[in-house]
């Protein structure tokens, strides 16, 4: 018989100002004095990120018959490891090896490129033994300092929540660049795991390609609905937002955009949103002054608080984001609850957004002549914009629905434990049903 209450323990990377409130956090004093004198950006130890994360745990907290622990490293603690309860979950963080001075500096010195992450790997360990838990939920494989320990687990059913699928053929083409060891080691987690979740038909498909043996279940994150400022002052024509700005959101698409846009309507602004590597950034300026919109352009870090940027973002008419490794990225859902139309690329999951009319305006990844040309169709046609608003907010109210997420992810869990120990077959409105997502025969990336 189904135990009555199941213990779960989610290993992740997240961070939220609710957690942030009950953490020992400090600066490091001396690695800010050395990021001074080498003229790098201070640290940032307390801003928002992996939202979809919050918003699991956010459902979790009504939600019966679970018991949660949540495992995550944390930049900036003052001690090794803290635990503390809030709202019916037990979170337990440790300061990951890379926050400390001696750990970058001896793998800089000695040039390793991939390390073995001990430390962490210890850290969570002892948390597991500690947790004693019935099924161990794993979010993300692609970030090896903390999905490394999934290599250490035994006994214990882990179940791949896949954020992406790293090990993408045309990762190299749409992201410029491809970390061998993070590769390497999702490959090697794939072919480890038995149970996986995703919620694009390209993670599965790539999921299977890696073990073909998998149980692929089908999972939709929660969202924790974004605050509509009412009449919000609307300074920019379009906003570019993303945790993270890079080739693969499409940054280099939108400058160019824009630069054609321009030619049409000269005053055309875009603010882009989001950290930046310096180095990047300064090819991106470069680029913007080749195109001649340096007056168009303007940059913004990325939040602390996802909710200060949610504010912000209204301040533009509407959402530029063509991304290019995503299925359906959160910057979209995000948008769309926030009234902004969207303009983005044709991926293997943006088209169902449309599926109960057109709610984005899509075109082929690449085609930058045809991304200017949707972004001039939202300036010029209102009725263009009414309909897109309202297709959003149907598809919104139909297909963002948390408690049935909430259920669903309790559902595999318990399934996934009957699985490992009593040979239960999954039910099979569990499972990725591939039928719901046609092949997409398009050479585009998740």
């Amino acid at each position: 018989m189904t135990k009555q209450r199941l213990k779960v323990a989610w290993i992740c990377h997240f961070s939220n100002h609710s957690v942030r409130e009950h953490l020992p956090i400090r600066v490091n004093t001396l690695e800010s004095l050395l990021r001074r004198m080498l003229k790098k950006r201070p640290k940032k130890v307390s801003s928002d990120f992996a939202p979809w994360v919050t918003n699991m745990a956010k459902e979790f907290e009504t939600v019966e018959g679970i018991e949660l622990d949540i495992i995550s490293p944390h930049f900036g603690l003052a001690v090794a490891r803290h635990s503390f309860a809030c709202r019916g979950i037990r979170y337990h963080f440790f300061k990951p090896d890379t926050d400390y001075l001696l750990v970058k500096g001896f793998r800089r010195l000695f040039g390793i490129q991939r390390p073995a992450y001990r430390l962490n790997r210890r850290r969570i360990s002892r948390f597991v033994d500690k947790i004693k838990p019935d099924v161990i939920v794993l979010i993300g494989a692609e970030n090896p300092y903390y999905s490394i320990s999934a290599l250490d687990i035994s006994g214990i059913p882990v179940i791949l929540i896949a954020q992406t699928v790293y090990t993408n053929p045309d990762r190299q083409k749409h992201s410029g660049q491809v970390d061998r060891y993070r590769w390497d080691l999702e490959l090697e987690i794939h072919r480890k795991l038995k149970f996986f979740s995703c919620n694009a038909r390209i993670h599965r498909d790539l999921i299977l390609r890696n073990n073909p043996e998998a149980i692929v279940f089908r999972h939709r994150f929660p969202y924790i609905r974004p605050r509509k400022l009412d009449n919000p002052f609307k300074e920019y024509n379009f906003v570019f937002f993303a945790a993270g700005v890079s080739k693969k959101k499409g940054i280099e698409d939108a400058i160019q955009a824009i630069g054609i846009v321009k030619k049409q309507y000269p005053e055309v602004s875009l603010d882009v949103v989001g950290k930046c590597d310096p180095e990047h950034k300064s090819s991106l300026v470069e680029m913007i002054n080749k195109h001649g919109v340096a007056g168009n352009i303007v940059f913004h870090e990325y939040f602390p608080k996802q909710s200060d940027m949610h504010d912000h973002i209204q301040k533009a008419r509407y959402a530029l984001l063509p991304v290019k490794l995503d299925s359906i990225p959160g910057t979209i859902a995000e948008a769309m609850m926030l009234d902004l139309p969207v303009v983005s690329y044709i991926t293997s999951g943006t088209p169902r957004l449309n599926k109960y009319g057109e709610a984005v305006l899509l075109c082929e990844i690449n085609d930058v002549e045809a991304l200017a040309k949707n972004m001039i169709r939202v300036m010029d046609e209102p009725d263009l914009v009414d309909r897109l608003i309202s297709n959003s907010r149907k598809y919104v109210e139909i297909e963002i629905d948390n408690d049935r997420s909430a259920n669903n992810f309790v559902r595999m869990f318990y399934a996934v434990y009957e699985n490992y120990h009593r040979q239960v077959p999954i039910p099979k409105d569990l499972l990725f049903d591939p039928k719901e997502f046609p092949i997409y025969t398009r050479e585009v990336s998740i």
